[in-house]
């Protein structure tokens, strides 16, 4: 993260690190409450907020400074659950997967069938930070989400 605000700062003066410590509040806002949850490591956590502090450097690079990070943690989720898909896939696990979704569903929304929430496997679990690394070259060379429309916050 300092190296992060110390290139913004570089790249754009006083705006750029005033941008890059907003992009580090927005990493730590989209993706804090999940390790909050216990459903992502703060590791990860920390590294979307470290790409954050670019976002100075975004400014200038004209990618659009704070929606950059917004951009990133929103790509990221999305490649996230692609690679996540694939692991599924690969180990043999995409049927169950679903499975277990269908039978939340049905019992969320069925009164009279007592809740069964779905369990974690820990062993198809994987680092989220690929997604977050893949997802950061993708957005600051070519943010996918402006040529497929994408913008909820503008």
């Amino acid at each position: 993260m300092v190296l992060g605000l110390i290139f913004s700062f570089w790249a754009a003066g006083f705006t750029g690190l005033a941008y890059g410590f907003v992009g580090i509040a927005v990493g730590l806002l989209a993706f804090g409450w999940m390790w909050w949850l216990g459903i992502m490591g703060a590791g990860d956590v920390k590294l979307l907020m470290a790409f954050g502090a670019l976002s100075g450097a975004a400014t200038l690079a004209d990618k659009s400074g704070v929606t950059f990070t917004a951009d990133l943690a929103f790509l990221s989720l999305i490649v996230g659950g692609i690679l996540a898909l694939i692991l599924l896939v690969l180990k043999g696990r995409l049927k169950p997967f679903f499975r277990k979704i269908y039978r939340f569903f049905l019992t969320a929304l069925d009164k009279n069938l007592e809740l069964e929430l779905p369990k974690a496997d820990p062993t198809l679990q994987m680092p989220f930070g690929i997604s977050i690394a893949i997802s950061a070259v993708w957005v600051w060379f070519s943010n996918p989400l402006l040529s497929w429309g994408i913008r909820p916050w503008n």
